[in-house]
């Protein structure tokens, strides 16, 4: 028998949940309290209910911190980028377990409300929509992979509202603040680097992770296939692109290549005065020591210069979007423009940068019928 009702005092009941898939031994699940038989019997049925549709599952009393750290270090970091991996693990630290009102609770009493009340929290507290929905898709994660383990018989991040991303506003520089901000930048350290980011809209981890072998000056080409990056008790390193398409050939101007030409004569300067404690790693951008260059020192040159230079406040990501804003509307095609971005497809391109296209006015319907009129 898969279950019974028994007399104990007051009604309960006992069903074979099956067996433990670790030591074989059969499991029950008991319940007494009930006043009235028919009761035990209403609850024995639900659980029988459950056992035919998708076997029984007993509620997990493990609490919510430390299933997700459990989670993320057995499971979900495993499956992901170094790079990544870190700042997910700084999220989690931080917002799904420090400052998370159900971190303490047990992971099967979480509801839906709670998830939303959580959400409501961070909005309150003034991060942006793209950081909470990041939040969201952690959850929905971490919870979907405790239904497949069993250890809750449902999502409860499902239903969960979390906010409409609203795309911050896009700063982007004219030809004349260009042109101010780089004369005023020359003679500086970082010159070349804001010169590559303005010309080429490569990332900016991308730049300060460039060597001298990934670029043809022959041929006129930059060869993207690595990226600076900073990993927890690593420091920064050397890792692979974001995407497998920003791995890319990027094409550059011949104004590109005479300033590379002469940041080189300087880099070998620096290696002749240093000799032997010269440290070097063929990367372009680096110290004057050959070593990794600090972004965070990159941004305060860029902070420092905009505000010297007069010209308008952008962050560096900007820069590439200045880069893709001036050749978008100059009429390039977007697909060419993606491919130079390393977007991983043109529909990221042309979701941000659509009202730069260039209006093709009015004759549009003209081109249509025009070309009906050579079909026939």
């Amino acid at each position: 028998m898969r279950g019974s009702v028994k007399k104990r005092g007051t009604w309960g009941y006992v069903v074979d949940i099956g067996r433990d898939p670790f030591t074989g031994k059969r499991k029950q699940k008991t319940q007494d309290g009930f006043k009235r038989q028919k009761d035990a019997q209403a609850a024995l049925n639900k659980v029988l209910n459950e056992i035919d549709v998708q076997g029984y599952i007993e509620p997990s009393k493990e609490i919510f911190s430390s299933f997700i750290e459990s989670w993320f270090t057995s499971h979900y970091e495993k499956r992901i980028k170094e790079t990544t991996a870190a700042n997910i693990q700084s999220l989690i630290n931080k917002h799904l377990i420090r400052e998370n009102p159900f971190a303490d609770k047990p992971l099967s009493k979480i509801t839906t409300e709670d998830i939303d009340a959580f959400y409501n929290l961070k909005i309150d507290e003034e991060y942006s929509s793209s950081y909470i929905r990041k939040m969201h898709q952690i959850l929905n994660q971490a919870f979907n992979q405790a239904v497949k383990w069993k250890r809750i018989k449902y999502n409860p991040v499902i239903d969960a509202d979390p906010p409409a991303v609203t795309k911050e506003e896009m700063k982007i520089w004219s030809y004349d603040e260009i042109n101010t901000f780089l004369e005023h930048c020359k003679g500086e350290r970082h010159h070349l680097t804001f010169l590559l980011a303005i010309y080429t809209g490569l990332r900016r981890g991308e730049i300060l992770g460039l060597k001298w072998s990934d670029i043809d000056l022959v041929n006129k080409m930059i060869r993207v296939q690595r990226s600076l990056a900073y990993i927890p008790k690593k420091g920064y390193i050397l890792t692979s692109t974001k995407t497998r398409k920003s791995n890319r050939i990027v094409p550059i101007s011949d104004m590109v290549v005479n300033e590379l030409v002469k940041y080189r004569k300087q880099q070998e300067i620096w290696k002749e005065q240093l000799s032997e404690q010269y440290l070097d790693e063929d990367l372009v951008i680096c110290t004057e020591t050959g070593s990794k260059q600090d972004p965070r020192n990159v941004l305060r040159a860029l902070k420092r210069l905009i505000t010297t230079s007069n010209v308008t406040h952008i962050r560096f990501h900007d820069f590439r979007h200045t880069h893709a804003s001036i050749l978008i509307s100059k009429g390039v095609d977007v697909v060419k423009v993606s491919k130079r971005l390393g977007h991983a497809n043109a529909k990221i391109t042309l979701e941000t940068y659509a009202h730069l296209v260039p209006d093709e006015g009015n004759d549009l319907a003209d081109v249509f019928e025009k070309a009906l009129e050579k079909i026939s």
